[in-house]
């Protein structure tokens, strides 16, 4: 939901600026269908994990390696406004994920939004426990909200959600063609 926030801060802070959309879509990122092509990957891989009982490890490896990719991609486009925090935000989240075979997710968090909810987790998800590596940069931040927005969020989300926002703020502003 913070990717949707930075999307949406970006868009605001872009046309409050006095931003085009034209200009936005005049902006050029070197891999473009690449990252494209990742993006699609990064979320079909979960689902076509499940439908097809894919074992977790290969599943989570394959998803892992597409992230990577985006992090490659970020950082090739590092001069853009916005993708060295996007860079960030996604190797913050891989790392942690790596570590822990998943996000590890606060249930304190998810009580304190929520208390009767009971988390459902996924290939990408799992409880926070005492034996947690890298817990400081696990989904432990509250976001509080209305039922459909709210969520428990990592360091690493609010830096992608920064960095779309920055991106596309920055994008509006004036015509951009990287690439």
């Amino acid at each position: 939901m913070l990717l949707l926030d930075g999307i949406l801060l970006g868009l605001v802070a872009g046309f409050a600026a006095g931003g085009s959309l034209r200009y936005l879509g005049n902006t050029r990122l070197h891999g473009e269908p690449l990252m494209l092509l990742l993006l699609v990957a990064q979320l079909s891989v979960p689902a076509l994990a499940d439908r097809l009982d894919v074992p977790k490890t290969p599943a989570l490896a394959v998803w892992l390696v597409t992230m990577a990719g985006l992090v490659f991609l970020a950082l090739w486009n590092r001069n853009v406004p916005g993708m060295v925090l996007v860079a960030l935000g996604i190797s913050l989240n891989v790392l942690v994920i790596g570590f822990n075979s998943g996000m590890p997710v606060s249930l304190e968090a998810v009580k304190w939004l929520n208390p009767a909810a009971v988390p459902a987790f996924d290939l990408l998800h799992g409880p926070l426990t005492e034996r947690t590596a890298l817990a400081a940069l696990a989904d432990v931040v509250p976001v509080p909200g209305p039922s459909w927005h709210r969520g428990v969020a990592s360091i690493g989300d609010f830096c992608l959600m920064f960095g779309v926002a920055l991106f596309i703020h920055e994008g509006m502003r004036r015509d951009s063609d990287v690439g």
